[in-house]
């Protein structure tokens, strides 16, 4: 069954991954000195373009926002519910996709630096799961999942033992099963849900209250909907909350409760069809981030910060965030819950999205203290956000010729 199936009977899957062989561990990046274009303001005719280009892709709504420091331009353009006429604004939910991958790594990173957690010691050590029993599965670290060489698919197809297509550490292979097999540990460690730690450790300390990787009743009057490439309608997770919201409420234990016994439970349930695979269950640190323009600023301010402020690790976890764990190219490599790219003038962070109808983008150049996050509710999303990131860093950028999710 395919994706399109999937959305058919309500439910789609989350963007397929790169399965290919990445060049060897990339070296430190180098520290570039050429002066780039500052700051990364958006030019009147940028701005005047947008709605054109919108039109042209089919692309119904958008929403960017530069980061400087600690100031923040939003823009927002079209439509977060074309039935509706709805006009986006900086209150709009999106679905963030992989953009939830470095909220979580920076959650992940805090309970490293707290003693929660160690980087380079095998996850299985901490917790016995029921289907990581192949040995190579047995020697995953979070430095792994964090840098994409678990050696796992991006998300498995049938139940049944998680097993690495090559040793952890070996290449790179972007993962969400990864991210996932994470969050399950994290979740025992710390004997709370998922969702509470995300919310201990970032939204809470970062006021970011429209961000949550559970669906919640009251995001349903912001919430864009997302279309495919030919303009139908086609939301993932959000259609998944939606379906899941009922059991919820019989159960008399929010989505936000659930630890992944409750997920599993819930998934069999809600879509007795299917089987019970990490893609479709909520929530799910790699893909089931809702959040507004405003909120994922606030996340990029901090990131960005010399000290990360409220969201403050060591300055040694710090570094080794935006330090080359593993090379996909001569230009692009990985870091610990970020891709880097060396574009020539910059050592940029950068993570693209896609849950089949929404494309989103950020990168951000750490060295700096400015980034650039675009949300899309559409498929066609990197039609107009290249253009856009092209357009504000004055340059393009290895990381969209690399891969388009």
């Amino acid at each position: 069954m395919d994706r399109r199936e999937f959305a058919a009977g309500g439910l789609a899957a989350v963007a397929a991954a790169l399965m290919t062989q990445a060049g060897p561990t990339a070296p430190p990046l180098i520290n570039v000195t050429t002066p780039r274009r500052s700051p990364w303001t958006p030019r009147d005719l940028l701005l005047a373009e947008i709605p054109s280009l919108m039109e042209l892709a089919t692309v119904p709504g958008l929403a960017f926002a530069v980061v400087e420091g600690s100031r923040v331009s939003t823009y927002v353009f079209g439509t977060a519910r074309r039935e509706l006429l709805e006009a986006v604004n900086a209150s709009t939910m999106f679905e963030a996709a992989s953009l939830g991958k470095p909220v979580f790594a920076a959650a992940v990173l805090r309970l490293v630096d707290a003693g929660a957690l160690e980087l380079d010691r095998p996850l299985s050590s901490y917790v016995a799961l029921p289907d990581v029993t192949d040995a190579g599965a047995r020697a995953i670290t979070a430095r792994h999942v964090l840098s994409h060489t678990t050696g796992l698919p991006n998300w498995r197809q049938t139940p049944g033992p998680l097993v690495p297509a090559s040793a952890p550490g070996a290449r790179f292979s972007y993962s969400g099963e990864g991210m996932f097999y994470l969050q399950r540990v994290i979740e025992r460690l710390v004997g709370r849900p998922i969702e509470h730690v995300m919310r201990e450790q970032v939204f809470d300390l970062l006021g970011m209250a429209s961000s949550s990787y559970v669906w919640q009743p009251a995001f349903a009057d912001r919430m864009a909907t997302g279309y495919d490439e030919r303009g139908t309608a086609l939301d993932v997770y959000a259609d998944i909350g939606r379906k899941l919201q009922p059991l919820a409420e019989e159960w008399h234990k929010p989505i936000g409760d659930w630890l992944y016994a409750d997920e599993e439970r819930a998934t069999r349930a809600a879509f007795p069809s299917l089987q019970p695979l990490a893609q479709f269950m909520m929530p799910n640190v790699a893909g089931s981030l809702f959040t507004t323009i405003a909120d994922y600023s606030r996340f990029l301010v901090a990131i960005l910060s010399d000290n990360g402020g409220a969201l403050a690790f060591s300055p040694a976890l710090r570094r080794a965030m935006v330090t080359p764990q593993v090379g996909l190219n001569s230009r692009l490599a990985w870091g610990l819950g970020w891709g880097l790219e060396h574009d020539g003038s910059a050592e940029l962070m950068w993570q693209w999205g896609a849950n089949g109808s929404f494309r989103n983008f950020v990168l951000a150049d750490p060295e700096r203290h400015r980034g650039v996050v675009v949300l899309t509710n559409s498929a066609n999303g990197p039609k107009v956000y290249e253009r856009i990131i092209s357009s504000l860093t004055g340059s393009d950028h290895p990381a969209f010729l690399w891969f388009q999710v």
